[in-house]
């Protein structure tokens, strides 16, 4: 017992101590090898930080074609500056265009609004001019135009072209409507007076209305110049009228030849009225003339009946009294659905024209309509008549001309609702019956004499010529002779000959001077006998009886 007690607290000392061992906390020592990965970990924080707010936004574009554009090589710029590039291209979901995705530059954000526009710049040539020369060798870019809008934005619809006019620029916004075949495009200037003061920014085809519908912008100060009554037109460059006044040609400026456009203004005889207003609405005319015409809308119809022919005649043209312009012709010929021919037993030609009191030549009388009818019932009844007339003889075209005329009776009628203008037959008619009836006269001529006789003269003729013919020849066989051949050289021979003789008398030659002493001599006889001549002459008989001596004697007169 001694022994195991001895020994037990030995075991427990033993047990105690490896209970002490284990209990002991562990220490944790952190290696220096960890400082490399913990140091690139905070360096690739801190790269990710810059970059995210070193980047601008990223904004989406959607395009009916891509073409042209690259990933990572096309660009965005404002004023030429860049400020974003294109990261990605691809179709759209409904593979109806193309979406381009665009990451900006920092600090562009309030760049992109909701008015802001971008379009594709790259080579074009059309009738404004030939522009984007720049990006042949560069590549074509993306344009955008600020907005001035509060509401940013981040997808935008990118355009084909540039816009016509800026957002920010001062001016009116009009519209125009036109049912003609117009060749207007986006872009076409407006020109007042020959500058230029705005331009198209749209041309839409309304298929309810059938009609062209354009928004024009006119830019400050020309845009106070539009009033209410203001009136647009084509301005084509090339100005061809044909009508019964004549040819009319006007030509503008090489641009308005090749460009095109429309101009405006306003017609001197009327009020300019208030200023036009953003959205106002204005008809597009084909051109002046045709603005003119509008203006007179107020107007009392008549239907004519005329005997004569209505080739020439169409409708707009002219009505007229002794050369001033009252009316035009509204419809050539003009037959209602219920027109009675049983009526018009000689099938005279209804035209319908209209009486314009708005025109300069009847603004004298200010009358109602119903003035206007009671008085030109009045001057029905005094003899007023219509007729047609040759407007141009070159075109062919005619007009319809006003006159009294004297013993003229008149009935009234209407057709319709429009009563009848009295007509009476055109001068056409009697020319055409006056060439009637020469022609008459020119078929009942006896031609066979005539054609004798000039079959006669014919035969005269022919046998002249062969006369002629025949001393022609005869001039021949004498100008082939040798002895005619041999003339002009003995002519030759002979001036020569004469020339030499000439020469001999020439001053100094010994037969000059010879001659000169021969005339000398001569001269001293003349000298000599110039006493004995004025002798013989004052007294013929002196040679016989000698000079007298003195004067003859004078008798006395008788006592």
């Amino acid at each position: 017992m001694t022994d195991d007690a001895d020994n037990q607290p030995t075991r427990e000392g033993t047990d105690t101590a490896h209970q002490a061992v284990i209990s002991r906390p562990r220490r944790w020592r952190i290696s220096p090898v960890w400082l490399i990965p913990l140091g690139a970990a905070l360096i690739g924080a801190w790269l990710i930080y810059q970059n995210v707010i070193s980047k601008g936004p990223q904004i989406t574009l959607s395009v009916d074609t891509a073409e042209g554009m690259e990933a990572g090589s096309t660009l965005v710029k404002v004023r030429s500056v860049e400020v974003g590039h294109v990261t990605d291209v691809h179709l759209a979901d409904d593979y109806q265009g193309a979406v381009v995705t665009v990451q900006m530059d920092p600090d562009t954000g309030p760049l992109l609004v909701d008015d802001s526009r971008f379009w594709i710049v790259k080579p074009r040539v059309g009738r404004q001019g030939i522009s984007g020369l720049g990006t042949i060798l560069s590549g074509a870019y993306i344009q955008l135009q600020p907005g001035s809008s509060d509401t940013e934005k981040r997808r935008f619809t990118v355009r084909d072209s540039a816009p016509a006019i800026s957002t920010d620029e001062p001016g009116l916004s009009l519209q125009l409507t036109s049912n003609n075949d117009n060749s207007l495009a986006v872009g076409d200037p407006i020109i007042y007076q020959g500058q230029t003061v705005g331009q198209i920014e749209s041309a839409d085809f309304n298929v309810d209305a059938k009609r062209m519908d354009y928004h024009i912008f006119i830019r400050e100060p020309f845009s106070t110049l539009v009033t209410h009554t203001t009136q647009f037109w084509l301005r084509s460059g090339v100005d061809f009228h044909l009508g019964s006044d004549g040819v009319d040609v006007q030509l503008g400026s090489i641009q308005s030849v090749l460009a095109g456009g429309v101009t405006f203004g306003t017609p001197d005889d009327v009020t300019p009225g208030s200023q036009a207003s953003n959205g106002d609405r204005y008809e597009l005319y084909a051109t002046r003339n045709a603005a003119t015409q509008d203006r007179y809308d107020h107007k009392i119809e008549y239907v004519i009946l005329l005997d004569d022919s209505v080739r020439g005649l169409s409708a707009g043209a002219p009505v007229e009294y002794r050369g001033l312009r009252i009316g035009t012709v509204e419809e050539v010929p003009y037959f209602r659905e219920d027109f009675d021919f049983k009526r018009f037993s000689n099938f005279k030609i209804p035209v319908l024209v209209a009486i314009e009191p708005q025109r300069p030549a009847n603004a004298w009388a200010d009358w109602t309509d119903r003035q206007w009818r009671d008085n030109l019932q009045k001057f029905f009844n005094n003899g007023l008549r219509a007729t047609i007339k040759s407007g141009n003889l070159l075109t062919g075209s005619t007009f319809i001309d006003t006159q009294f005329e004297k013993n003229a009776t008149y009935q009234a009628s209407t057709i319709g609702q429009y009563p009848v203008f009295p007509s009476v037959p055109s001068s056409i008619t009697s020319i055409q019956q006056q060439l009637s009836s020469l022609m008459d006269r020119l078929n009942a001529i006896d031609v066979r004499p005539i054609v004798d006789d000039l079959k006669h003269t014919l035969d005269t003729t022919n046998a002249t010529l062969d006369e002629m013919h025949t001393a022609t020849q005869s001039i021949n066989r004498l100008l082939s002779d040798s002895d005619t051949r041999a003339l002009p050289g003995e002519v030759r021979q002979s001036l020569a000959e004469m020339q030499n003789t000439l020469q001999s008398f020439q001053q100094g030659a010994p037969a000059y001077r010879e001659f000169n002493r021969t005339m000398d001599r001569l001269n001293r006889v003349l000298d000599d006998a110039a006493p004995l001549t004025r002798t013989l002459r004052n007294a013929p008989n002196a040679l016989i009886f000698g000079p007298p001596d003195g004067d003859d004697p004078i008798p006395k007169a008788a006592r």
